[in-house]
C-alpha cells in the first residue's frame, strides 16, 4: 500500500511538472518576449551606467588603552567596541569634514556639473551641502571581519584618484577626530587645575606671612598639655576641610565636563549604562534615517515613522543626559554644602582658640591650616602634572587606532559589472516570464478542458476534437497575444454580446482570429484548409480528428434511441468556433455508418456549408427560397459529392431571416426530412449573436453548444446556456473541438496520437 501512495504521488508530480511545462510552451513566445526585453533594458543600462572606481583601505582598532591612572577624565573608557568606531567612520560630521577639507562641492566628478544657464551652486547653501553629505554617505561602506580587529573601509567615486585621495583623507580626519575627542577632557582639566592652583599658591604664601608674623611677634613656645586638644580637634576639622575641598573640586570638574560634552558623549559612561544604550540606539536611528534619505524622500510614511523614532531617541538621549548633569550638579552643590559646614566648624575652632587667648593654639592653628594648603596645593600639583602629559599626547596619532592600508589608485572599474547585470537580467526575466506565463494561464477564463465545460454549465462533453498542430502551438508573438486579447475578452462576462459583436466587425474589417475559421491568415491556401480541416473525417480518415468525429458518433448513436432523436440543432455561444466545420464532419461520420444524413445551413446571414463541401448557391433554390415560395421540398435537396449525406443550402439571404424560419413551411420542411432521414443536422447562427438558434429550438429534438477549447469565454458559454434554459429548450451536450490533448488527458493522450499517425 505504502509504494502504491508512492507511486501515486510521483505520478501526480509528474503530471503537476508536466502541466507547467506545457503551459510554458503555450506562452513560449511571450515569455521569450519578457525575457529578451528584460536582457536587453539590463545590457542598455549596463552600458549607459557611468563607470564607477572604489578605493579600500584596512583600518586596525583596538580597545581603548588605559595608561594614564586617571580615567575619569576620558571621554571614551575602556568599554568602546569596534562597531562604535566603524559607526563613527560614517557619522556626518566626519564626511563634512572631508568634503570641506578636500572642496569636494567645487569637484564636477563628485559634486556633478550644473546645468546649462541654472545659477551656480553655493558652497555656503545648507541644503547643497547636505545633499553632498548624504552623497558622501551613500559612497562608503564600512564592513569587519568576524574575530578580528580589522575594519575594510571602501568609497565610490566616478574619479580612481578622487576616490583613494576622499577615503586617505578620511582617514586622517577619522584619527583627528579621535585624538580630539579622546582628550578634550584632560584639556579642560588642566585649565581648571592651573587656575586653582594659582589661587592656593597665594593663599599658601600669604599664610606663611601670617605665621612667620605670629611666631616672631608672640615669641610661641610649646604647646602644653591643656592646648593640645583644641589644636588636635583644629588640626582634624581642617584635614577634613581639606579632603571636602578636594571632592568638590572633583565634582565640579565632572559637572563641568557633563555639561559642555555634547548630546550622548558622557564621560566615564559605563557598558551597559542606559546612556550608552540610548547612544547605540540614537547612532543606528540617525544612521538609517540618513542612508534611507538618499533615496527616499522625507515624507514617505516609512520615512515619517523613521523620524518620529529618530526624534524619540533624541528626546530620550537628551533626558538622560540632563538626568546625569542634574545628578552631578547635586553631588557638586553637597560637596560644597559639606565644605561650608566644615569650614564653618574650622572657624569655630578657631574663635575658641582665640577666646581662650593661647598664642599657641592660635599659632599652631595657623601652621596646621598652612600645612593643608600644602598638602592640597600638592595633589592639585600631582593632578596637574597627569592631565599635562594626557594634553601632550594629543601631538601623537591614536594610540588605539593604526592605519594598516592606505587606499591607493584603483585600477579598474567595479561598476557596472555587465556580465553579472545581464546575468542576474536574464534569471529575472527568465523567473518573470514563467511568472507572467502562469498568471496569464490563471487568468484565462476560457474553456479548455470537458471539465471546465461539466462544471461551468452541469452539462455532459458529446466528444472532443483535437486541436491541429498548427492550431495548438503557436506561431510567434502575435498569436499569442491574440489569445491574450480572447482572453481579456473573455473577461467581460456580462457583455459577451457585444463581444461577439465587435469579433464580428473586427472580422468584417480582415481580421481573423486563429482557428479552423480563420487559417487563411497564415497563408495557406484555401481550398487545402477545406480539403484538410474542414472534411478531415473525409480526406484523412487516419488521423485523430477523424477517429474523434467517429467517436461523437458513437455517442449520438448510443445516447438517442432510434427513430425518437432525429433533429439535431448546432450552435455555438460566439462566431468563429468551428460550428460548421463540426457539422460537415459529424455528418459524413453518420453516412459513414450507413445513415441518412442531412444537413441544412439554415445560418440565413452567413451560411458556411455550401462552400465546405464544394456546392455553389446557385445549385439549387436553398431554404429561403423554399420558405418564401411553394417549390416542393425535394427539389432543394442536394447530394454532397463522394459522400451519401445529403445538404440544404441556404440559398439567397433574406431580409427577414427570423420570420422564414418560424413559418408554417419550416414545420412542414422538419417533418418531411424526418420521414426521409434517420438525422436531421441545423446549422444555426451563434446564440448570442443573433436570436435564430432560439427561434429554431423547439423544431429540434437537441440541441448542442459547440465551443472552441482556449478561446469561448466561460461567462460566454453560461449566457448562451441560460438562454437555452429561459426558453426550455433541452440541451444535450457540449462538443468541444480545438482541445489540447494534454490539457485534457495528459501525457498519455499525446502519445496515443504520435501513435495513430505512425502506426
Amino acid at each position: 500500500m505504502a509504494q502504491e501512495s508512492s507511486a501515486g504521488s510521483n505520478n501526480g508530480l509528474l503530471a503537476q511538472a508536466q502541466h507547467y511545462w506545457h503551459v510554458l510552451l503555450k506562452w513560449k513566445w511571450i515569455v521569450s518576449a519578457f525575457l529578451f526585453a528584460v536582457v536587453a533594458a539590463t545590457a542598455v543600462v549596463s552600458l549607459m551606467l557611468p563607470k564607477m572606481y572604489t578605493a579600500s583601505g584596512t583600518v586596525w582598532i583596538e580597545d581603548d588603552p588605559n595608561i594614564l591612572p586617571f580615567e575619569e577624565v576620558q571621554t571614551m573608557g575602556p568599554g568602546t567596541t569596534l562597531s562604535s568606531h566603524a559607526r563613527l567612520l560614517q557619522s556626518r560630521s566626519l564626511a563634512a569634514d572631508v568634503i570641506e577639507k578636500l572642496k569636494l562641492y567645487e569637484n564636477p566628478d563628485f559634486a556633478g556639473k550644473p546645468k546649462k544657464g541654472a545659477t551656480p551652486r553655493d558652497p555656503n547653501d545648507p541644503i547643497f551641502r547636505e545633499k553632498l553629505v548624504q552623497k558622501f554617505l551613500a559612497n562608503i561602506s564600512v564592513s569587519s571581519a568576524e574575530r578580528t580587529r580589522l575594519v575594510d573601509i571602501k568609497f565610490r567615486c566616478r574619479n580612481p584618484k578622487l576616490a583613494a585621495e576622499a577615503l586617505n583623507a578620511l582617514f586622517d580626519g577619522y584619527v583627528d577626530m579621535i585624538v580630539r575627542k579622546r582628550y578634550l577632557a584632560s584639556e579642560r582639566a588642566t585649565e581648571f587645575l592651573s587656575s586653582q592652583i594659582t589661587a592656593l599658591r597665594s593663599e599658601i604664601e600669604a599664610k606663611e606671612k601670617e605665621l612667620n608674623q605670629y611666631g616672631s611677634e608672640k615669641d610661641i613656645l610649646p604647646l602644653t598639655a591643656a592646648e593640645a586638644p583644641t589644636v588636635s580637634k583644629i588640626s582634624d576639622v581642617n584635614k577634613a576641610l581639606t579632603e571636602a575641598t578636594i571632592d568638590r573640586m572633583n565634582k565640579l570638574n565632572i559637572y563641568t565636563g557633563l555639561k559642555m560634552a555634547p548630546i550622548g558623549e558622557v564621560p566615564d559612561a559605563p557598558a551597559g549604562s542606559m546612556i550608552r544604550i540610548l547612544r547605540e540606539q540614537y547612532n543606528n536611528l540617525n544612521r538609517d534615517y540618513t542612508t534611507r534619505l538618499v533615496t527616499t524622500r522625507p515624507e514617505y510614511p516609512d520615512m515619517i515613522r523613521l523620524k518620529k523614532e529618530l526624534d524619540s531617541a533624541r528626546e530620550a538621549l537628551q533626558n538622560e543626559t540632563q538626568n546625569l548633569v542634574r545628578n552631578a550638579l547635586n553631588d557638586y552643590q553637597a560637596a560644597v554644602r559639606k565644605e561650608q559646614s566644615l569650614q564653618k566648624l574650622l572657624d569655630d575652632q578657631k574663635n575658641e582658640a582665640y577666646t581662650a587667648n593661647s598664642n599657641s593654639v592660635i599659632y599652631n592653628s595657623l601652621r596646621i591650616d598652612l600645612d593643608n594648603k600644602k598638602t592640597l596645593l600638592e595633589s592639585l600639583s600631582k593632578r596637574q602634572s597627569e592631565t599635562d602629559i594626557s594634553s601632550q599626547l594629543k601631538g601623537l596619532d591614536a594610540m588605539n587606532v593604526w592605519i594598516v592600508d592606505k587606499a591607493d589608485y584603483p585600477l579598474r572599474p567595479t561598476s557596472p559589472n555587465r556580465r553579472k547585470n545581464v546575468l542576474l537580467g536574464f534569471l529575472v526575466g527568465l523567473a518573470g516570464g514563467v511568472g507572467l506565463a502562469l498568471g496569464l494561464e490563471f487568468l484565462n477564463h476560457t474553456v479548455k478542458t470537458s471539465n471546465d465545460v461539466s462544471k461551468t454549465i452541469g452539462v455532459s462533453t458529446l466528444g472532443i476534437i483535437p486541436a491541429f498542430d498548427s492550431d495548438s502551438q503557436s506561431r510567434g508573438p502575435r498569436a499569442e497575444l491574440k489569445k491574450i486579447v480572447s482572453m481579456i475578452r473573455g473577461l467581460d462576462g456580462g457583455n459577451s454580446e457585444r463581444t461577439e459583436k465587435a469579433r464580428r466587425k473586427k472580422r468584417g474589417k480582415g481580421t481573423r482570429l486563429t482557428g479552423w475559421d480563420g487559417l487563411q491568415d497564415r497563408g495557406v491556401d484555401s481550398g487545402h484548409l477545406r480539403s484538410r480541416f474542414e472534411l478531415i473525417a473525409q480526406h484523412e480518415p487516419q488521423s485523430i480528428q477523424a477517429e474523434s468525429f467517429r467517436s461523437l458518433r458513437t455517442t449520438l448513436l448510443v445516447s438517442s434511441p432510434p427513430g425518437r432523436i432525429k433533429t439535431f440543432l448546432f450552435t455555438s455561444p460566439l462566431a468563429m468556433e468551428g460550428k460548421s466545420s463540426t457539422i460537415s464532419n459529424l455528418g459524413i461520420a453518420l453516412a459513414e455508418a450507413s445513415r441518412r444524413v442531412i444537413i441544412i445551413d439554415s445560418d440565413l446571414r452567413k451560411p458556411k456549408q455550401g462552400k465546405i463541401f464544394g456546392i455553389s448557391t446557385a445549385a439549387g433554390p436553398g431554404l429561403s427560397r423554399y420558405l418564401s415560395s411553394d417549390i416542393d421540398a425535394a427539389e432543394i435537396l442536394l447530394p454532397v459529392p463522394h459522400s451519401t449525406l445529403q445538404l440544404i443550402t441556404s440559398g439567397p439571404l433574406p431580409a427577414n431571416p427570423i420570420e422564414l424560419l418560424t413559418s408554417e413551411r419550416m414545420d412542414t420542411l422538419v417533418a418531411y426530412l424526418k420521414r426521409n432521414f434517420d438525422f436531421i443536422l441545423f446549422d444555426t447562427p451563434p446564440v448570442l449573436a443573433v436570436s435564430d438558434a432560439l427561434a429554431l429550438g423547439p423544431m429540434a429534438d437537441a440541441i448542442i453548444l459547440i465551443a472552441r477549447a482556449g478561446q469561448t469565454p466561460i461567462p460566454a458559454l453560461k449566457q448562451a446556456k441560460q438562454k437555452l434554459d429561459a426558453l426550455k429548450l433541452k440541451c444535450l451536450g457540449v462538443i468541444l473541438n480545438g482541445v489540447d490533448l494534454i490539457e485534457q488527458d495528459g501525457y498519455y493522450a499525446r502519445q496515443y496520437y504520435h501513435y495513430s499517425k505512425d502506426d
